[in-house]
């Protein structure tokens, strides 16, 4: 007597896509030893599972596996982001040959600090002109150490790899430079020009995308971000970061970029609805 062998039916869980390798959910699975198969058909794969109780957890999973992915890839540095992320690649580039330019705040200050330093009596002096169209925008590409360099330079890629993406592009360059003005002239209006860096705008930055991500869509931006970022504010009134040897931080900068960009996200929300419903 022949014995047959008994085929247990598969279930289609999901198509898989070339762009997004298949491999570290199929790990998953052999590791809550979970039945499957991947079949390929017309060149493309697909997955199939024996358990069909599975098949809508397995795929809302690859499809979390694949914003994750994309996610992921938005944030590397690569040929094809700097080219979708023209403003935020500029400010980082002109933040790097400044600080070439400078040797990290050494030489040519006067270039770059938003007014002229009058050395007595202890005062400054406004620019005049088109020189000042520079001068006010300028002390963002100024920075003071590697560090100081390095901090926000990746803070800028990160958040403006988002944003940039998200917003179009004459909204994106307006809300840069908003906050850089207001940041800039805040700074110099409490305690002088004798500052730089990106950070006015970072934290500008930082204020749009938490509003964004709290009223329009989720940016995926981790809410453990927004809690460093205020600690941090918080923390530069305190006369710690000066007792640990990294100076005085530039806190009216850092504040009133955080909160015009949150204000200013307000603007672009009104005309977000305006848009949408017409009104």
């Amino acid at each position: 007597m022949l014995s047959v062998k008994k085929i247990n039916p598969m279930y289609l869980a999901c198509h898989c896509e070339d762009q997004y390798p298949i491999e570290p959910l199929l790990k998953e699975l052999q590791e809550k030893d979970v039945k499957y198969e991947v079949r390929e058909e017309g060149g493309q794969l697909s997955l199939w599972l024996q358990d069909p109780t599975l098949t809508t957890a397995v795929a809302q999973a690859y499809e979390a596996y694949k914003q994750g992915y994309r996610r992921q890839k938005q944030h590397t540095l690569t040929i094809e982001n700097i080219k979708q992320l023209p403003i935020t690649t500029g400010l980082i580039v002109a933040s790097l040959m400044v600080a070439m330019l400078t040797q990290l705040g050494e030489l040519f200050l006067d270039w770059f600090f938003i007014a002229q330093i009058q050395y007595y009596p202890r005062s400054w002096i406004p620019y005049d002109g088109l020189s000042v169209i520079w001068h006010s925008i300028s002390p963002i590409f100024l920075h003071f150490g590697v560090e100081h360099l390095v901090f926000n330079s990746l803070s800028c890629w990160y958040l403006g790899s988002l944003l940039e993406r998200k917003l179009p592009f004459f909204a994106y360059m307006g809300l840069v430079l908003l906050v850089a003005l207001i940041s800039n002239y805040c700074q110099l209006w409490l305690s002088g020009p004798l500052f730089g860096g990106l950070s006015g705008v970072v934290y500008g930055l930082i204020g749009f995308a938490f509003c964004y991500q709290w009223l329009l869509r989720n940016l995926m931006v981790p809410k453990g971000l927004f809690y460093l970022a205020i600690g941090w504010l918080v923390l530069g009134y305190t006369p710690i970061f000066q007792a640990v040897g990294l100076g005085s931080m530039a806190n009216a900068a850092h504040l009133s970029g955080l909160l015009s960009g949150a204000a200013l996200f307000f603007v672009y929300f009104i005309f977000v609805k305006k848009s949408h419903y017409g009104y």
